[in-house]
């Protein structure tokens, strides 16, 4: 009954080292996740203007990374949309959305 003891507590033992390892590497994980998350930011660009042409309309604006993405409602009733680098303030794309056509 005594072997049976000493072995059943060898277990405990090990098996409370394996969760506790298993709970540092868990932690361990999340913190490198949030100190290389810190580093891959871009950094803000402070203030930035962008040029909108007379009479059309924001409709959304959308930050992904360093771009935005700007959906612009044209007074003819056409739709534009721009992308913006962040860093340089320029639009990198610009797509112009059209009803009817080939």
């Amino acid at each position: 009954m005594e072997r049976v003891q000493r072995k059943l507590r060898r277990l405990l033992a090990v098996s409370g080292l394996i969760m506790v390892a298993g709970l540092v590497a868990v932690f361990a994980a999340i913190f490198y996740r949030l100190s290389v998350a810190d580093k891959a930011m871009p950094k803000a660009a402070g203030e930035l203007q962008v040029a909108l042409p007379a009479g059309t309309e924001l409709r959304s604006a959308t930050a992904t990374g360093d771009r935005l993405t700007l959906v612009i409602a044209a007074p003819d009733g056409g739709t534009e949309v721009r992308v913006v680098d962040l860093a340089t303030g320029r639009t990198v794309s610009t797509v112009t959305l059209t009803t009817g056509g080939n």
